[in-house]
């Protein structure tokens, strides 16, 4: 066992490490849901970045079984977002949703037929995908250390927001995020 250092442990750290309320989270929606919501970067309180999973494929040889790396799983990115008193991001979700998938029609419409954006973020017309981008910010305001991009994303799930006499708290809900991929251009796995 290494003896203990506090010096040698606070080297290894850098500049302190990253702070997990640091961060930007900006949204590109589907062209056909309205226009993009510049006010989710600044209402978007917290993520929930998806672990990063590849299935193990089992096979077996004599009766003794052997892993090797299968396909990566698929993941689920959550946002959690403060509410404003017009609704204006929830609207905004809701309506996308909407038109992926009518609640009283059962039916897409039809400015929402393509699956991809096309890999740009930028939601094509006629794509029902958009993109998110998450930045982790330095503490000496420098900018982004690190930026993940969620490509072809759409909201599978908005979530409750529970109303209380007993609470004074400002609303929040989560969104549930389906993507067809991410990537970091800083390197990494997914790097682009």
């Amino acid at each position: 066992m290494g003896s203990f250092s506090v010096d040698k442990f606070t080297s290894k750290l850098g500049q302190g490490g990253a702070l997990a309320s640091l961060f930007q989270c900006e949204l590109t929606s589907a062209k056909g849901a309205g226009s993009t919501i510049g006010d989710f970067a600044f209402l978007c309180k917290g993520v929930s970045f998806p672990a990063s999973t590849i299935e193990v494929a089992t096979v077996t040889f004599m009766g003794r079984a052997l892993n090797i790396p299968g396909n990566r799983a698929a993941g689920q990115l959550t946002t959690t977002v403060y509410n404003d008193e017009k609704m204006a991001i929830r609207n905004h979700l809701e309506n996308w949703m909407e038109m992926i998938n009518s609640h009283s029609s059962n039916k897409r419409a039809t400015a929402m037929k393509k699956l991809s954006g096309g890999g740009t973020g930028t939601g094509t017309p006629g794509s029902y995908t958009g993109s998110l981008s998450i930045s982790q910010l330095a503490k000496d305001d420098t900018g982004a250390t690190k930026v993940y991009k969620f490509m072809d994303a759409w909201p599978s799930s908005t979530g409750e927001i529970a109303l209380s006499w007993d609470t004074n708290d400002i609303q929040t809900y989560d969104v549930t995020w389906e993507y067809n991929y991410w990537s970091s251009p800083q390197g990494g796995a997914g790097s682009t």
